[in-house]
């Protein structure tokens, strides 16, 4: 199928970028567990974190709960094992016996956006670290008045170099590198945050995810949330320019949108729900038009108390365009919104099993056409847009913690309580194909070999095994 794609860019039938999500997308339809690059993890405890750096997309950062972080090559590897097996061991270590490091679990740990040269770890004993990469030291840290559960810096930042932390604490502390202090603190939830998610089109934007079950958006530069997602506001499937001039057809019918996005596009050509529509946008972006005010988060509004998930939000991840925002609860549901409209999508994602004591770290295709969530003690890929189980990736042995989706590598790394680091890769044709052309040039040295064998003389066999070998090669 893959050289009908190619021959069909050759022929000037197929424009580049859309050949190259095709590309994409039958590559990540046949990931699989990796018979050629695994990693001989240092940690001994559950995998909680797992980040490959924005710059050199390179390094792998992991966080356990022992206390632990460690740096992983996931290019070059350091030894092979069987003559083709990757092995990667980890090029740097920092652990309880260090002298500045965590006491206990290490919650998460993110790569600086700029630079690896630094990179963030926060954990249960209520600090957050700034680690110089090459020197293996701590250059700055950050008291917390509780356990951290969450840590995120902003990709595109280019103005700040704030660290947004959540923790058992009921406020949101953004703590600046450049100071050494806390900026400000953001206060709305009613108990710890669990979660936290930079925007990924606006460096000023940051979604938070709480334990009293809501996701609240802030504007770093002024006080108090300007939304407050709702469960109830909903509009069916994505938005209707996304519908129009669709892709070529790819073999993966899976990854087509679902029917509820044409039945929402339906609407949208009859009329039928653009007022309702229009009137769900003003109400819920504060500041529309001339007559709406912002609510601060003080007051004693419905929709203050508007809540995402019934539980704990316990994971959250936006989509690479900025457009969607994906969220799981302690409820054991994943909703899509649509960041814009603060709307539910009402994507009905195939039931699931999640944690609910911990938090979750999901991933995202580049497309986004894919979700991977931690699903105990496997990891289940859905459709973004139907909500249905694509594929279902089992190897742990015990409940996963997180998954990273390198787009650069096209791989998916899942971090676990067993305490390894699993590498599920993509089929490579090239591969595939060269065993079946030595499957095929053995039967046929078998075949010829037979007849030369039963019809020729000693001295026949061997000149014939020499017009057979100038043949091959």
């Amino acid at each position: 199928m893959w050289c009908e794609a190619v021959r069909r860019r050759e022929r000037g039938e197929l424009g580049a970028r859309r050949f190259e999500t095709a590309a994409r997308a039958r590559r990540t339809a046949s990931l699989a567990l990796s018979n050629r690059k695994e990693f001989a993890t240092p940690h001994n405890g559950a995998v909680n974190s797992l980040q490959v750096d924005l710059i050199e997309r390179r390094y792998l950062l992991s966080g356990a709960s022992d206390g632990s972080a460690a740096i992983f090559d996931v290019q070059n590897a350091i030894e092979y094992e069987a003559g083709f097996i990757a092995k990667h061991r980890s090029i740097l270590l920092v652990d309880k016996q260090h002298e500045n490091g965590h006491k206990f679990a290490v919650s998460m740990a993110v790569w600086y956006p700029v630079d690896t040269g630094l990179f963030v770890t926060a954990s249960f004993d209520q600090y957050v670290k700034v680690w110089d990469t090459n020197s293996t030291q701590v250059v700055m840290d950050f008291k917390m008045p509780g356990k951290v559960y969450s840590a995120a810096m902003s990709p595109i930042a280019t103005t700040h170099m704030l660290i947004a932390t959540g923790s058992a604490d009921v406020q949101v502390r953004l703590c600046d590198i450049a100071s050494g202090a806390f900026t400000h603190t953001l206060s709305g939830h009613r108990d710890g945050i669990m979660s936290l998610e930079w925007s990924t089109s606006s460096e000023w934007i940051l979604m938070s995810g709480g334990c009293d079950g809501a996701i609240r958006f802030w504007d770093i530069r002024r006080a108090g949330c300007f939304l407050v997602l709702d469960q109830s506001w909903s509009q069916l499937g994505r938005r209707p320019p996304f519908l129009e001039g669709t892709s070529d057809k790819d073999p993966l019918n899976s990854l087509q949108p679902s029917s509820s996005s044409k039945i929402y596009s339906a609407q949208q050509r009859t009329g039928k729900s653009k007022k309702q529509s229009h009137k769900l946008h003003k109400s819920q972006i504060p500041g529309h038009g001339h007559i709406q005010q912002r609510l601060h988060p003080g007051l004693s509004s419905s929709q203050n108390r508007a809540t995402a998930h019934y539980g704990a939000v316990t994971g959250l991840r936006t989509t690479t365009d900025g457009m969607y925002l994906l969220s799981s609860g302690s409820d054991s549901r994943l909703r899509l919104w649509d960041i814009d409209s603060g709307c539910n999508t009402l994507v009905n994602f195939e039931a699931m099993r999640l944690q609910t004591s911990k938090p979750l770290q999901l991933a995202v295709t580049e497309d986004p056409s894919l979700v991977f969530i931690p699903c105990m003690a496997s990891i289940k890929a859905y459709n973004l847009w139907s909500g249905m189980t694509f594929q279902t990736f089992r190897g742990h042995y015990e409940p996963v913690n997180c998954c990273y989706y390198s787009a650069q590598e096209q791989e998916l790394y899942t971090g676990s309580n067993d305490r390894q680091i699993l590498v599920w890769s993509p089929s490579t044709p090239a591969f595939t194909e060269m065993v079946y052309f030595l499957f095929l040039v053995i039967i046929y040295l078998s075949v010829e070999f037979s007849y030369i064998l039963s019809n020729s003389n000693f001295s026949g066999v061997v000149g014939h095994i020499g017009i057979l070998l100038h043949k091959l090669f």
